[in-house]
């Protein structure tokens, strides 16, 4: 019997995903969950075969939890899903080692062989396609995203989750002023014509706005003294 723990923060899809994977006489999902530290408990509480994670959480990222079951509980092989395309989700989701990666109009079918198989110890992410989408983000622009100071980092990052500048000034501790300054030099900057359209484009580059000594901000936040503006 193949044990899945789904992930994903809509319950109705969790319990879509659930009644069709549990009709199979061979896979049993074991758990759900919808951030970081539930998966967690629902990994340590029914140690599953595979982990089904979606990409994008509300406040989390999917590769997050992703990157910390390919750390912690080695064993448990991981279906990356997304509702869209996206060449820099992939690439992490291969840096990161997960075993496949699917866009979630796909059919129940596909997701059923694919869970069989990457149980079975099959790797489904091909390297040709992530190289081109490795090809195709260098293109895009990554090397301006990573050139970001860390500042503008945090504050892309969570212009990603969809922040608002009031709620972006009260988490890194800038003024409102300041982080409307910050918000405007980055439209400006990556030719985005609406917030809408930055926030889609940094989450695209979820890994390079996220810095990995912090993960997420800290407390500390930043400082008026810090801001150049």
């Amino acid at each position: 019997m193949i044990r899945v723990v789904i992930c994903d923060d809509h319950e109705m899809v969790r319990e879509a995903l659930s009644a069709v994977l549990n009709l199979e006489d061979d896979i049993s999902v074991v758990g759900m969950s919808d951030s970081l530290a539930t998966t967690r408990s629902a990994i340590d509480a029914a140690v599953p075969d595979v982990l089904v994670v979606d990409v994008r959480l509300q406040g989390e990222s999917g590769l997050d939890i992703a990157r910390m079951v390919r750390s912690d509980y080695a064993n448990v092989r991981i279906i990356v899903l997304t509702s869209f395309k996206s060449d820099e989700a992939l690439v992490e989701a291969s840096e990161i080692g997960a075993s496949a990666f699917l866009i979630k109009t796909g059919s129940a079918d596909e997701l059923i062989r694919v869970i069989r198989d990457i149980a079975g110890g099959k790797k489904l992410i091909d390297a040709a396609e992530v190289q081109a989408a490795i090809d195709s983000l260098e293109k895009k622009g990554l090397s301006i995203v990573r050139g970001l100071d860390s500042n503008d980092r945090q504050i892309a990052r969570l212009i990603s989750l969809g922040y608002s500048d009031k709620q972006i000034a009260e988490t890194v501790f800038l003024g409102l002023q300041t982080v409307r300054n910050r918000v405007s030099r980055l439209l400006t900057r990556f030719e985005k014509e609406n917030r809408t359209q930055l926030a889609l484009f940094f989450a695209e580059y979820h890994n390079d706005i996220t810095d990995k000594s912090e993960v997420a901000v800290t407390s500390k936040g930043l400082t008026e003294k810090q801001s150049p503006l």
